[in-house]
């Protein structure tokens, strides 16, 4: 799944494609995808629109029009492309923009899990929590939270009404920096610990949102091109294989109907 640094990544990519143009025509071939209107009000209502802005909250991509918010959740493997051959599956392309410049861009998502919402004013995300690089908490908020929470440290960093948009990948890393075991709960946490969770947090998400995502299944930056922080993770997807800390063997379990992946002797 998209997580933050594949969602940020996609709305550095698409921004100078798209700030300050005018569409011209939308095509949506997947009525599914919306969730508060049907496809022919979509396409009427986007068509002539001028696109501002994009904004991120969280997993969720905000296009500011003149006078209409369409929101995007990337759901399982949802993705934009600015060129229709570098499609991987382009019989998954549910939606084609036409730009009056002539640009073009294109949305696939062979899973359909995606899901689009079209509004009037800025859109009011419920349930959603501080976003981590949008609205960077400070240690003392961030450790107030957890103090509040009480709850397993791996669940509560996956938890979109607490810290919005990490997912499974994300909190596998950021926990194995911080050597913290993802079976600890918040409330065990010491300030050492809680100040290491903070930085690394920060850290891992900037770090791969510089190497454009973490390519895993379907997922392709707007160029068409894999993103590069696969390259560089430690734990996620690397059961069986040393620790590149201590030379464990990192291990992997289920937490919350999930796959866990963790060093056993460094992460305490």
């Amino acid at each position: 799944m998209p997580e933050l640094p594949e969602v940020e990544t996609v709305r550095r990519q698409l921004l100078p494609l798209l700030r300050g143009q005018r569409i011209r025509k939308m095509a949506l071939t997947a009525p599914g995808l919306l969730k508060n209107c049907e496809p022919a009000f979509f396409e009427s209502a986007l068509q002539g629109q001028t696109i501002v802005n994009l904004h991120r909250r969280g997993k969720y991509l905000i296009w500011e029009c003149r006078d209409l918010f369409p929101v995007f959740h990337l759901g399982m493997s949802g993705i934009f492309l600015k060129d229709r051959a570098r499609s991987l599956y382009p019989q998954h392309i549910h939606m084609s923009l036409e730009l009056e410049n002539g640009g073009e861009v294109f949305y696939q998502d062979f899973r359909r899990f995606g899901k689009i919402w079209l509004y009037r004013e800025w859109p009011q995300i419920a349930n959603l929590g501080i976003d981590p690089i949008e609205e960077t908490p400070d240690l003392a908020d961030f450790a107030g939270l957890l103090a509040r929470k009480k709850q397993n440290v791996k669940l509560f960093l996956m938890d979109q009404s607490q810290i919005a948009g990490i997912g499974n990948i994300y909190a596998s890393e950021i926990l194995f920096e911080a050597a913290i075991s993802p079976e600890r709960n918040t409330a065990s946490l010491d300030p050492a610990e809680t100040a290491r969770l903070y930085r690394y947090m920060l850290e891992v998400l900037n770090a791969a949102i510089e190497r454009f995502g973490t390519t895993y299944s379907a997922y392709q930056t707007v160029s068409g091109e894999s993103g590069e922080n696969q390259n560089f993770l430690k734990v996620y997807q690397r059961n069986g294989q040393p620790c590149v800390r201590c030379g464990a063997i990192i291990e992997k379990s289920t937490l919350g109907n999930r796959s866990t992946f963790f060093c056993p002797d460094c992460q305490l």
